[in-house]
């Protein structure tokens, strides 16, 4: 089923319902997406090379096609300097760096040693889980985070085009935390209930006590900064598995192929958003033009009277002033 057929059959459900069960139902797709991809990663471990690749390149996509432009939006809205977007970034980039600064075992890391349990081997293994678990665990609060955020936004609007794009990159944001955690061994049924209950947290929060406006652009930009960081690991991590130390070209085209198509994706579903303000506000202000129109004073119509009662009447108001004129006695 093609997905432009897809959104035509769901759009009924989503957009046939009040604007709350629109978003939670909304939200019960993007959980379940999110369920699929961490299912999906597990089931096939043995791709889990691919699968990381696969998460890394569309988290780096998400974090410059969706959060960037959202926090840079966010910003101008709400008068925020772009400094202190730019510095929240930052920090969530550094915090994840210091974390996960010993390397990300990787072979090039330090040159080969023989045997299996040369000198160094298990330091580097050691390393190489400590990357993992900090990146997991970056990436688990990052995507917490972003998941409140994307429930408050589901809950202002929940639009065909936002609900897929947020259904395709949320599968692959089950893929990295099933990955990463899967790496780190870490559990991932606790972290992928705070995922899923995330999204509805933010819509209530929305709907009931929304943020202040000024405090979106900065968490958007740190939580931007937090999964670049954590793409960069998952990365290496994903090239550490390989005998090379690097992915293979296939690997790498179709991690490309995937994080291109959630970028179109998600930029196809930020000009939607775009065009929607434009369109209300042309639609409200005809309205206005035509209710103000509808509601000027309009000039009564005269009473209509037949002809012959109107030459009768003129004939006998004008006939004193032509007898006055001419002098005779009417």
């Amino acid at each position: 089923m093609s997905p432009s057929a897809w959104a035509q059959a769901m759009e009924p459900v989503l957009e046939g319902q009040p604007a709350r069960q629109e978003a939670w139902a909304a939200v019960l797709l993007v959980c379940a997406s999110t369920l699929a991809g961490a299912w999906l990663a597990r089931r096939n471990s043995r791709r889990m090379t691919l699968w990381l690749a696969i998460a890394s390149a569309m988290m780096i996509v998400t974090a410059l096609v969706d959060l960037l432009p959202d926090a840079y939006a966010e910003a101008g809205e709400t008068g925020v300097p772009l400094w202190e977007p730019a510095l929240a970034a930052a920090f969530g980039f550094l915090v994840i760096t210091y974390f996960t600064r010993k390397g990300c075992a990787c072979p090039e890391d330090e040159p080969p040693r023989n045997g299996r349990h040369a000198p160094g081997i298990h330091r580097r293994v050691k390393q190489g889980v400590d990357a993992a678990v900090y990146g997991g665990m970056g990436t688990a609060a990052a995507l917490t985070t972003h998941r409140a955020i994307e429930g408050a936004t589901l809950a202002l609007t929940a639009s065909i085009v936002v609900v897929i794009a947020l259904t395709v990159h949320s599968a692959s944001e089950g893929l990295a935390l099933a990955a990463l955690l899967d790496i780190a061994r870490r559990r991932l049924t606790p972290w992928l209930v705070v995922s899923c209950v995330s999204p509805a947290v933010g819509v209530a929060t929305a709907t009931f006590s929304p943020l202040p406006p000024q405090m979106v652009p900065i968490l958007l930009s740190m939580v931007m900064g937090v999964l670049l960081r954590t793409a960069i690991v998952g990365m290496k991590l994903a090239a550490s598995k390989q005998r090379n130390g690097r992915l293979s070209t296939r690997q790498i085209a179709i991690a490309a192929t995937a994080a291109t198509t959630a970028g179109v994706l998600l930029a196809t579903a930020h000009t939607f958003n775009e065009e929607e303000p434009a369109e209300a506000t042309s639609t409200s202000a005809g309205q206005t033009t035509k209710a103000s129109v509808d509601s000027s004073p309009r000039p009564t119509p005269r009473p209509t009277t037949p002809t012959g009662e109107t030459d009768s009447f003129h004939s006998q108001n004008h006939r004193p002033h032509a007898c006055a004129v001419s002098g005779d006695h009417c």
